[in-house]
């Protein structure tokens, strides 16, 4: 499985458990991948966690490859994030559909991954979003 991929059923995870993910502030993204990246409790992870750069020098972990991606999502119009400060990002139904498709056909070992990053992903984003209302 590549990074868009993982993104993309990850993010189908979120939206049909009716979690906000942000947009404009990427850190929770790339500290919840950095952990994973780490997490050697972790089994059946994807490959692409191996080569997955970070850049350890500024206030958090940053990937290039993951922030690219996920701006790419919104310019190609995958995600929308046309909340008034660009805050989140959500998933037009039928792209939902089939994102969440992909991921109910993908094998057991990624299926368990991908739910247990959803919770972790729950717990780090929704205390993002809570702290930028706030």
């Amino acid at each position: 499985m590549t990074l868009g991929e993982f993104v993309k059923q990850l993010a189908a995870l979120l939206q049909q458990d009716e979690v906000t993910m942000p947009f404009k502030d990427e850190r929770p993204w790339h500290e919840l991948f950095y952990e994973l990246k780490r997490d050697t409790t972790l089994h059946g992870k994807p490959g692409f966690f191996e080569s997955l750069r970070f850049d350890l020098d500024g206030p958090y972990p940053k990937s290039r490859d993951l922030s690219r991606f996920l701006q790419a999502l919104h310019w190609n119009a995958s995600v929308s994030a046309t909340n008034p400060h660009f805050e989140t990002i959500s998933l037009p139904a039928g792209v939902a559909q089939l994102w969440m498709s992909r991921y109910e056909s993908t094998d057991a070992d990624s299926r368990a991954v991908l739910r247990i990053t959803a919770d972790r992903a729950r717990d780090k984003f929704s205390g993002v979003l809570h702290a930028a209302r706030v």
